[in-house]
């Protein structure tokens, strides 16, 4: 344990925007994985429908999509780090107002917010990764980027369960959501930096630089940014479905209570904090399309389970294998987008936001799709629409990244 603490400490000392983008996400993560365990039984309580609510999780995907392309332009031209703060800065605003919110209409408005800074967030967060990061080891980086982000959230999750019927409920998770999103302001304004020390750069590593000189530049690069981004829209789609649903799930159908299925939500911790590191180091020295392909599986399996065994065990496990797919994916996924980004380094947010506004457009019809089947047809028949497309995605990328590792 002691020389284990001794090897973070030297990377935290040796890259200290990783370390500190990564401490910005559990901690916002943390706060907000409250909020989005908490919002869909808030909004419940409002006198919202199940559809309404999936309208609400759209309503903020939308809004991302709009201004995430100026939001990489602004991470380009004014800074990621300061592109990075002004979203950590409206993050803070959105958990204060939720501390206020009493009509469906509040919601809807912060909703709108939340996508504005999601927006800002995500291109500037993995263009510092994709800038600071080793070339060689890049999903490693984002692993314990998106890993921290994915503890941070199913703690977040466990905690909501709990302190929904404590004294204060809804009002103490949406003050908790504030007052992280503060801690992490501090976090990025003393620790990230813009660019790297030129004592740190790297040598181009000899296998990306021949791969990116088989095709002619632009012509690769735009293919690349098609197949990935219209990838990353069906596996948004597929995944995101149970966006925002999983409370209502677990509470109406499965008819556990609001502690047990926030414990379901947050069991994942533990196979989130192997997951991510592992499916990243498969990533870079293994199998890219290997950690790709976990996160369909999931979806798949998972999905059956939530239709044929609704109990708390079964839900989570369902939920743990939905979290590990995630947190397979999401290295393998930045480690993407940064090798593309590496072919116009001087426009890496808005390469980045390009492709990202893709699997936000998936972010939209997920939740949509699935508040729809649900009102219409029940949960049944909106899982096995998922189980589908799982095998779908699984056949997109075998044809996407034929001939990749």
């Amino acid at each position: 344990m002691r020389g284990n603490v001794a090897i973070i400490a030297r990377a935290i000392r040796s890259n200290p925007t990783i370390a500190a983008v990564t401490a910005e996400g559990f901690l916002t993560r943390l706060g907000f994985g409250m909020v989005s365990f908490a919002l869909p039984l808030y909004a419940l309580a409002l006198g919202m429908s199940v559809a309404e609510v999936g309208i609400l999780y759209a309503v903020r995907s939308v809004t991302t999509i709009m201004v995430k392309p100026v939001m990489g332009w602004a991470a380009d031209h004014l800074g990621r780090k300061r592109t990075l703060l002004a979203a950590v800065i409206l993050r803070c605003l959105v958990g204060f107002l939720f501390v206020f919110a009493t009509l469906p209409w509040h919601l809807y408005v912060i909703r709108i917010l939340s996508g504005a800074m999601t927006a800002a967030r995500d291109p500037s967060a993995s263009a510092l990764i994709a800038e600071h990061g080793n070339k060689r080891n890049m999903a490693s980086s984002f692993a314990w980027y998106t890993t921290a982000r994915e503890v941070g959230k199913s703690l977040g999750y466990a905690v909501a369960g709990l302190l929904i019927t404590a004294p204060g409920g809804y009002r103490t998770i949406f003050l908790i959501a504030f007052l992280t999103s503060c801690a992490a302001l501090v976090t990025v304004i003393r620790y990230v930096r813009e660019h790297k020390n030129s004592e740190d750069e790297e040598v181009p590593d000899q296998k990306v630089v021949s791969s990116l000189q088989q095709q002619p530049p632009k012509i690769r690069h735009s293919s690349l940014l098609i197949r990935y981004a219209g990838f990353g829209l069906m596996v948004a789609l597929n995944a995101e479905m149970m966006r925002g649903l999983f409370p209502i799930i677990a509470t109406q159908y499965a008819h556990l209570t609001e502690g047990q299925a926030g414990i379901a939500a947050g069991a994942s911790t533990i196979a989130i904090l192997a997951a991510g590191p592992i499916f990243g180091w498969l990533s870079d020295n293994f199998s890219r399309k290997l950690a790709l392909s976990a996160r369909s599986f999931a979806n798949l399996f998972s999905s059956l389970l939530y239709i044929f065994v609704p109990t708390f065990s079964g839900f989570l496990t369902a939920r743990v294998m939905d979290d590990t797919g995630k947190a397979a994916f999401r290295p393998a996924w930045g480690a993407m987008l940064a090798e593309v980004s590496d072919a116009d380094p001087a426009s890496r947010g808005r390469t980045i936001s390009l492709i990202d506004s893709a699997s936000n457009i998936g972010e939209v019809l997920g939740p949509t799709l699935a508040g729809i089947l649900m009102a219409a047809f029940g949960l049944p028949v909106m899982l096995s629409v998922r189980v589908v497309l799982s095998l779908i995605v699984e056949i997109q990328a075998f044809i996407t990244f034929k001939g990749q590792v």
